[in-house]
């Protein structure tokens, strides 16, 4: 009988080549805990990843892997969310522990043959990858050429080398990630700096002035996010350099930004005298700096003249349409102005239903003054929304949801082109279970402004809700990126993304880091226990979650598991009946017994 022979046919294809740095000092320094570090790493980023760009993982190589892909978009793609996500993990990780990948990419003629991919093509992605430094992607000309524009990230001229038994030299390309720290060199070029606005120092006699200074900062921070050239970090990030003396190329190192804006604020009555500069960090240069000195009425003037001024400088070219979205006058009265700071202040600080509503009087106060405040309205939405958090056992939330929606409405009205106004309307319809109207605004708010973190943390929770969870993962990841010294806000709704796209073991290790004992993050976290097979602690989280609601429904005797889950449920907006479902049974799993829900 005649042996059979595997086929073998050829193909063009993008091929992915990585290795762990360090990999044999790891495993002889503990053999079971780096094994067990690759496959989390695999199955938390890595897979997703190349599922997403729609690649095959040929095979695994002890200390690396072989990716297969039909576009070179989508293998540089996956190669940098791959970086990314190794260095979100490892961010807490200590240094010689960390597992952090080398990457090369190929696009060449290659054979395939049961199941493995073999040839020159493979040869030179495996010769790349040698050259690439720990969390670098290194690619050849051929791919260089098809990613080029297409990409979120610049290309390093690296020159031609030549690579062990291959016959020609190959013109080697770094792949440099936008949210990536730049040398000196490339800062200057990059098409995607990056920028942070630190508090602005009050120097006016009365401390209580500090939310006027801050207030100033954090609407620079936002106006300057709103253009698509360049990356803004975060007010929670930027913010927690406040009274702290710290070597602007250390800010730089831990944010990863090259571009610094700081200033100081002096009120005294009507009068503001502002002091701004802008900083490159790498050199520590002042780039320029300017001193207003000016009446209330015109703080707005300064705002737009700074925005435009750091822009131009750091950006080298700035299209009129992105300049006239810049300029927004929020309201010709200063007390509402002054009403709105102090507002945002306490809703930041704000972490129960009485907070709420102590910042829900300042904007009250201030679309009271100047009802065409758009603004203002916009966090009115934002207050009666989170309030409904706070409600009493069995109180209706429709009126108070109504009610944001009416004001989300009322600011969309008064302007349209704020990201703000479109994500208050976009939640507010997600509440109301208007799906389709709530991805339509969430779609315009991330076009109006996509550097936004805050922001961003929003539409991840609302795709969550909406059914696209690997998506809300990617946001989040994202968000957390440009706002790594984030609240632990952040942590949870990425907890609860991972759950949603049944990704446990993920979501245990971020809740295990949050600390959050809010009844509903306990109900996830149980459910994720369950499903992930560690019954004890899922009927522990189980037993806290009806104990915690127990107490607040103390006049609800009659009430038990079933309304308190159809309670939770009422603060979980699924589209999508089998997310609503999958929370549900892990429940069960958990050892909750659960009747009929409505």
């Amino acid at each position: 009988m005649a042996q059979s022979r595997t086929k073998s046919r050829r193909k063009l294809a993008a091929i992915l080549m990585a290795d762990v740095v360090g990999y044999s000092r790891l495993t002889g320094a503990d053999e079971i805990g780096t094994l067990a570090q690759f496959k989390r790493h695999m199955s938390e980023y890595i897979r997703p990843a190349i599922r997403r760009g729609h690649g095959r993982l040929v095979k695994t190589l002890g200390d690396g892997l072989l990716v297969e892909f039909d576009s070179a978009v989508d293998a540089v793609n996956c190669a940098l969310a791959v970086q990314e996500g190794a260095a979100i993990r490892n961010h807490s990780v200590a240094p010689d522990h960390q597992m952090r990948f080398r990457i090369g990419i190929n696009l060449g003629d290659v054979v395939l043959e049961g199941g493995d991919v073999l040839g020159d093509g493979v040869n030179v992605a495996a010769r790349l990858q040698t050259l690439a430094e720990p969390g670098d992607v290194v690619v050849s000309q051929s791919i260089a050429q098809h990613v080029t524009g297409k990409i979120a990230g610049a290309l390093e001229d690296l020159g031609e080398h030549v690579l062990k038994n291959i016959a020609k030299p190959v013109q080697v390309f770094r792949i440099v990630a936008s949210h990536k720290p730049m040398t000196t060199k490339q800062t200057e070029t990059s098409p995607t700096p990056a920028v942070a606005i630190l508090p602005f120092v009050n120097l006016s006699n009365d401390p209580e002035q500090s939310y006027f200074s801050d207030g100033i900062a954090e609407d620079m921070l936002t106006e300057l996010s709103r253009f698509r050239t360049i990356s803004v970090i975060a007010r929670n990030s930027s913010f927690v350099y406040r009274d702290k003396s710290v070597d602007v190329k250390q800010i730089a190192k831990e944010l990863s930004i090259q571009f610094l804006v700081e200033g100081s604020v002096r009120k005294i009555g009507q009068r503001v005298r502002i002091t701004v500069q802008l900083i490159h960090a790498e050199s520590r240069r002042h780039v320029w700096a300017e001193k207003y000195d000016v009446e209330l009425s015109d703080i707005f003037s300064v705002q737009d003249d700074v925005t435009r001024r750091v822009v131009a400088t750091i950006v080298p070219k700035i299209e009129t349409e992105e300049l006239e979205i810049a300029r927004r006058q929020p309201t010709a009265h200063m007390r509402a102005y002054d009403c709105y700071l102090r507002g945002k202040a306490k809703y930041h600080a704000a972490t129960d239903g009485p907070s709420k509503l102590e910042a829900r009087r300042y904007f009250e106060e201030a679309t009271e003054i100047d009802p065409e405040f758009a603004r203002a309205y916009c966090y009115l939405a934002a207050i009666d929304n989170s309030l409904t958090l706070f409600s009493a056992a069995g109180t209706s939330l429709a009126p108070l949801r109504e009610q944001a929606k009416q004001f989300a409405l009322k600011a969309a009205s008064l302007d349209d082109s704020d990201p703000l106004t479109h994500l208050s309307l976009a939640w507010s319809h997600l509440w109301r279970r208007e799906f389709d109207a709530a991805r339509r605004h969430l779609d315009i708010a991330t076009r109006l402004n996509p550097n936004d973190a805050d922001r961003a943390m929003d539409r991840g929770t609302t795709l969550m809700y909406l059914g696209e969870t690997d998506a809300a993962v990617d946001v989040m990841l994202a968000a957390i990126r440009l706002n790594p010294f984030h609240p632990k806000s952040y942590s949870v709704d990425l907890a609860e993304a991972y759950f949603a796209a049944h990704r446990y073991d993920d979501m245990i290790r971020v809740a295990e880091q949050t600390g959050d004992t809010s009844p509903k993050f306990m109900a996830w976290k149980a459910a994720a226990y369950a499903y992930a097979g560690r019954m004890d602690d899922a009927r522990h989280w189980a037993e806290r979650f009806i104990a915690d609601v127990r107490a607040l429904w103390a006049g609800e005797a009659s009430a038990g598991p079933t309304q308190y889950v159809e309670w939770l449920l009422s603060f979980c907006p699924f589209r999508r009946p089998e997310d609503r479902e999958h929370l549900v049974h892990g429940l069960r799993l958990a050892g909750l017994t659960i009747g009929s829900l409505r």
